[in-house]
């Protein structure tokens, strides 16, 4: 009885220094408000289904206010849609580091530039910086003409033939264009490529790992073996990595060793190459900074390792035609929905290339693209590449409005509402108008109120060359937040959007207001719209 009491007493110690230890999470309740939730679970109920998360945080902010925090389970948890705080949030050098919820992209893709903590993040991300240059991207227009042109002949089938699903098409055409920009090599001809199971191999790991995000048990290969998901994730994530590591080349092709999709022996081949010549190869700076060549250059430094490169040469094959595709898909989706701004693009795009078919898009005709700039910027205020990103504090961080965030607290910033705020863009926030970045009407605004790719310190591959480009001028240095292909990505759309605008007119059934987001880690849609395509004269 004696022992019996002892034990009670000692964990009834324990559980008070657990709760006075965490006294500074307790007292955040009262300073910002929030659903406090279940015990043990928190609000996690509410955001198991990735479907309803976003709807979710739109009942948490309009019932609680920009700023809440509440409880993952155990952890403590912000959500945040108040650009100011954003700010706080982006430029404290103690929120540098990613929530603990993108551990599963750690787990899919490899530990790379998108997840890397601090200060590696920062040594990775000086010494990759060169591969995504201006000059750098400026090279790449040749590619984005040439596999433009490509897509304009097999759209030629689609066209005048009804309503038809355009996503798969652009995701292959955005998948050549990554492994030539990125990795110097076109691996078109390989079989996995011609299939398109490379691309549900993709589609399939990124499922899964968002599920991961959103379901923690999912970390455990032994729940998910229980619950019969891990064996195609396994499959997808090692078909995927031997397309990062096995392209070789025969007689000047692409084989397919034991019919697995291959393309990254590029590394090895790259290396065996280097060896074999005796002085080194003068090469071109656009040459020397792609970003296959950059890596391996730095892993011969001895800096990088094997796995650094395979890691970060996945990554940024994935970010570079996941977002490129859904770049250009979203776009080509609004201007359906919304023909009249459509036709002002067309009559803008028209003027610079007065006959249809292929043409050559130079830098200085993107520069004249003054319309398509708003689309875009519109397109990306209306569906943000990714809707919530996630951060979690490494110190106490001071907000501006004096309130403290202590060590540990995850922090997710929610730009699919704050892109949507009336308070922010007015009565139609929630419409595609262009003309919310006309400079009399975006001049004003925070410049937080805008983020696709996020901001502040950790601006990853990208910098504010983008926002200059596009011709957002009143905001500070930017990083590419999740997929690292989004800065290349602009600047492919415009090719891209010139070409298919000028030949093809889109047009869609599907209602704007019937459009159902959902948070995937990227952006994504319940259910598809599908696009027709009208030739043009």
């Amino acid at each position: 009885m004696l022992t019996w009491t002892l034990w009670c007493g000692l964990l009834f110690v324990l559980w008070i220094y657990f709760l006075w230890s965490r006294r500074r999470f307790y007292l955040l309740t009262l300073k910002i408000p929030g659903p406090l939730g279940y015990p043990i679970l928190g609000m996690a109920h509410w955001l198991w289904n990735r479907e309803d998360i976003l709807n979710a945080f739109a009942i948490f902010l309009e019932k609680h206010g920009p700023t809440i925090f509440s409880w993952l389970g155990p952890i403590p948890f912000m959500i945040v849609s108040d650009p100011q705080v954003v700010q706080d949030i982006f430029t404290s050098p103690h929120c540098i580091n990613k929530g603990i919820i993108y551990k599963a992209v750690d787990d899919g893709a490899g530990i790379g530039l998108f997840s890397l903590t601090d200060p590696r993040w920062s040594l990775h991300r000086k010494l990759l910086n060169p591969a995504f240059s201006h000059k750098m991207l400026l090279s790449f227009l040749p590619i984005f003409n040439q596999e433009t042109g490509l897509l304009l002949d097999q759209l030629k089938p689609l066209q005048d033939d009804g309503e038809k699903n355009l996503i798969p098409l652009l995701q292959r055409f955005a998948l050549g264009i990554a492994t030539q920009t990125t990795m110097g090599r076109n691996v078109k001809s390989a079989e996995c490529f011609r299939s398109n199971n490379l691309l549900e191999r993709y589609q399939c790991m990124l499922e899964t790992m968002t599920d991961m995000c959103f379901s923690p048990w999912l970390n455990s290969k032994w729940i998910r073996q229980l619950l019969g998901k891990e064996s195609h994730y396994h499959q997808a994530k090692t078909e995927i990595r031997l397309f990062i590591r096995k392209v070789s080349m025969k007689h000047g092709k692409l084989f397919s060793p034991d019919s697995l999709c291959v393309y990254f022996q590029l590394i090895e081949k790259k290396l065996a190459d280097d060896e074999k010549e005796e002085l080194p190869a003068i090469q071109s700076s656009e040459q020397k900074n792609i970003f296959l060549n950059l890596a391996m250059d730095i892993m011969k430094r001895g800096v990088f390792n094997w796995k650094n490169v395979e890691d970060e040469s996945n990554i940024i094959v994935f970010g570079a035609f996941e977002t490129s595709a859904n770049a250009a898909y979203y776009t080509l989706m609004l201007l359906a929905m919304f023909p009249e701004y459509q036709e002002k693009a067309f009559e803008e795009i028209k003027s610079l290339f007065p006959q249809t078919g292929d043409f050559e898009v130079t830098y200085e005709d993107t520069q004249q693209m003054v319309y398509l700039d708003l689309i875009l910027n519109e397109s990306m205020r209306v569906v943000p590449p990714v809707p919530v990103v996630s951060r979690q504090t490494s110190q106490d961080v001071k907000l501006s409005n004096g309130i403290v965030i202590p060590q540990g607290v995850q922090i997710a910033i929610d730009i699919f509402h704050i892109h949507r705020s009336k308070k922010i863009w007015g009565p139609d926030a929630e419409t595609f108008n262009p003309d919310h970045f006309l400079p009399h009407n975006f001049r004003e605004k925070h410049p937080y109120a805008y983020i696709p790719f996020t901001k502040g310190i950790r601006n990853c591959i990208g910098g504010k060359t983008i926002y200059v480009y596009f011709g957002i001028c009143n905001v500070s240095i930017t990083e590419i937040n999740l997929l690292l292909g989004w800065r290349y990505a602009l600047i492919s759309a415009k090719v891209t959007l010139a070409k298919l605008l000028r030949n093809y007119r889109f047009k869609t059934s599907f209602p704007f207001e019937d459009l159902y987001f959902v948070e995937d880690i990227t952006m994504k849609l319940k259910t598809v719209p599908l696009l027709e395509l009208q030739t043009r004269a």
